[in-house]
């Protein structure tokens, strides 16, 4: 037993060295068989790297920088409906903004109009300063602010990164590829990348115009009966003169209910009469 281990001591290191020069000999021939390292692997590994490799992002802008998409909406009475479209359109032409989406509704009670309203970011407070004096009423006015700030600039840079590594292949493409193989995979990367850089480019025009462009979503209504704000004896005089008129409707709508059952009511009249009648006759 003590020789066997012996022996088993003796021989162990040469077994060690045997099994790492058969994995050197193996790696050898692998990399044989694969061949050292192009410059255009080299450069795709590098590409590869710089594209999952995100850039630093920049410092947010300061406050007057700051990308901000700014929206109103309000509901306005005014004396003139007609007159006061007209005066809108000019005033929102002259701040160089335009009217878009106008519904007209007209009701018993009043006519109205909805519109909205695309005004240059810098006209919007003076716009909707302008409209309240030139209201009868304002019923509500909300204003609203987004900040998108961070939202393009995180776009912005990796818009950024994404250019560089699509310049990236199209120089490989230029000066490195030289097999089918390594020219097809240049092309599907650029091809990827380019859709890439269009659908960033995109998003940060959308968030250019919205943040050049406020919006006002507007509602002007023009009451048919004077309206009396503000007089109890005003909105007295008018609940007695509703009550009328529906006492009125009431009164016509069931007259015109009884005429249109009168074979019923007929019916029911017969039917009373011979009642009576028999009760008579039985009572002698």
């Amino acid at each position: 037993m003590n020789f066997l281990k012996l022996c088993l001591f003796i021989l162990l290191p040469g077994l060690l060295a045997c099994s790492q020069e058969s994995a050197s000999s193996s790696a050898d021939t692998a990399y044989a068989k694969t061949g050292e390292p192009t410059a255009s692997n080299t450069a795709y590994a590098a590409a590869e790297q710089e594209n999952s490799t995100p850039a630093p992002a920049d410092p947010l802008p300061d406050a007057q920088a700051r990308v901000l998409i700014r929206s109103a909406e309000s509901k306005m009475e005014v004396q003139d409906l007609n007159q006061h479209m007209t005066t809108l359109e000019d005033l929102v032409g002259q701040q160089e903004g335009y009217l878009g989406n106008i519904n007209w509704q007209y009701y018993d009670y009043q006519d109205e109009v909805t519109v909205r309203i695309h005004i240059p970011a810098d006209r919007f407070q003076y716009l909707l300063d302008t409209l309240q004096k030139l209201a009868v009423a304002v019923d509500y006015l909300r204003i609203s602010t987004e900040d998108v700030t961070e939202e393009y600039v995180d776009i912005e840079t990796r818009l950024k990164t994404k250019k560089a590594v699509r310049d990236r292949y199209e120089e490989i493409l230029r000066t490195q590829a030289k097999t089918v193989e390594e020219v097809l995979l240049a092309e599907e990367q650029i091809r990827r990348l380019q859709e890439e850089i269009e659908a960033r480019e995109g998003r940060l025009r959308y968030l250019s115009q919205r943040a050049a462009m406020s919006t006002i979503q507007l509602e002007l209504y023009q009451p048919k009966a004077p309206s009396v704000r503000g007089s109890w004896l005003g909105n007295f005089w008018s609940d007695i003169k509703h009550s009328f008129s529906f006492g009125g409707t009431l009164t016509k709508d069931i007259v015109l209910g009884l005429l249109s059952i009168w074979p019923l009511l007929l019916l029911a009249g017969i039917l009373f009469w011979r009642r009576q009648a028999i009760r008579r006759f039985f009572k002698r």
